[in-house]
């Protein structure tokens, strides 16, 4: 297991190496520049100028990338050694300036349109609020869907099916921007109940992101933003869950227990259960992402200051430093996770070997 997991780690590295060029070379290929306009005000060209110069962006593209992943200080090394390559009389005469120690040392560089403001700020401000809006959104997606879709497959057939089929299929067709803002009009403006927006989280209790449980103020910003979010993953789970179950109890370890004479409820939670959970395990990583990074929209809608915000102005301002950090953030979640989603294979089935 330890020998399976840091071979993974190791192999995501050069991945997420791969997807932060992509992302810094997609950047630069689109039209105009990050100083190009400031508000609906275009600056001079020698304005423009200074500032790409102090930001590097005057630099060629592989020693900003070089700078961007590496630091300042060793790509002014690597260049002083390299001296012969173009561009190094640039790169060594704003080296100096230090704008990034490099993303190897945890710097994601300095934000381009917000004037002294580094990356790392904005994402230890905003990133907490999208992954506890996050946690709490696949919560209740777990908590409504399993049980729907074990119940929908143990009466199958039944009105009580049908009506957990049709529940999961309107979950599925009601977009975030329809239920969010259906939502406020029936909780917080007609019956005066929860908050229509902010985030009302006092500063967490356990590694800066899970807030306090028992705070009321948490839970009133909390609930709808994360209904609206958990409604969809919900009857996707519940589907799945549904027929994963469907197929099991008709396995011939099932009807061996119940010729045992083991209670109706053992066979289900002990052996059909755990088994069939192991298809909603595989989606679980892809889900969790796609409800954080599905956010944006949420968090607009609800007012949440998460960090949904900086992945969408960010496209727009041409702030590259930000864009490439924010994805580079979320591609590492969707590497963890699924990583996370392979160890827990092992527990739901020992027959599951990792080689």
């Amino acid at each position: 297991m330890l020998a399976y997991i840091i071979r993974r780690i190791l192999w995501s590295i050069p991945v997420l190496l791969l997807l932060t060029l992509v992302i810094f070379l997609l950047m630069r290929s689109l039209p105009g520049g990050p100083f190009d306009f400031v508000g609906d005000k275009s600056l001079p060209k020698s304005v423009v100028e200074n500032l790409e110069r102090r930001h590097h962006l005057d630099w060629p593209l592989a020693w900003q990338f070089s700078s961007y992943v590496l630091g300042d200080d060793i790509t002014g090394g690597i260049c002083t050694g390299l001296s012969f390559l173009s561009g190094c009389d640039i790169v060594q005469s704003g080296a100096r300036f230090g704008v990034s120690r490099g993303l190897i040392r945890g710097d994601l560089g300095m934000a381009l349109k917000l004037r002294g403001r580094t990356v790392n700020e904005l994402v230890a401000e905003s990133f907490p609020i999208s992954l506890q809006l996050g946690i709490v959104s696949m919560i209740i997606a777990l908590i409504i869907g399993v049980p729907l879709g074990v119940i929908a497959a143990l009466r199958q057939n039944s009105w009580v099916d049908y009506s957990g089929s049709f529940v999961a299929v309107l979950g599925l067709s009601i977009p975030n921007m329809v239920l969010g803002p259906l939502l406020i009009w029936i909780f917080p403006l007609t019956l005066g109940m929860l908050a229509i927006s902010g985030w009302g989280a006092k500063p967490p209790f356990f590694l800066g992101v899970f807030p306090n449980v028992f705070d009321w103020e948490f839970w009133k910003h909390a609930i709808l933003p994360a209904i609206t979010l958990g409604t969809a993953v919900s009857a996707s789970i519940a589907r799945l869950t549904r027929a994963s179950l469907l197929q099991i109890i008709r396995e011939d370890y099932i009807r061996t227990a119940r010729a045992k004479g083991l209670r109706e409820q053992v066979v289900v939670t002990r052996h059909a259960l755990k088994n069939s959970l192991i298809p909603v395990i595989t989606i679980l990583g892809p889900l969790i992402i796609a409800i954080v990074t599905g956010s944006f929209i949420v968090e607009q809608i609800f007012g949440i200051p998460g960090m949904g915000k900086h992945f969408v102005t960010s496209i727009g301002n041409r702030d590259y430093t930000v864009i490439t950090s924010v994805t580079l953030i979320y591609s590492l979640l969707l590497v963890t996770g699924n990583l996370m989603v392979d160890i827990v294979y092992g527990w739901l089935d020992p027959r599951i070997r990792y080689s």
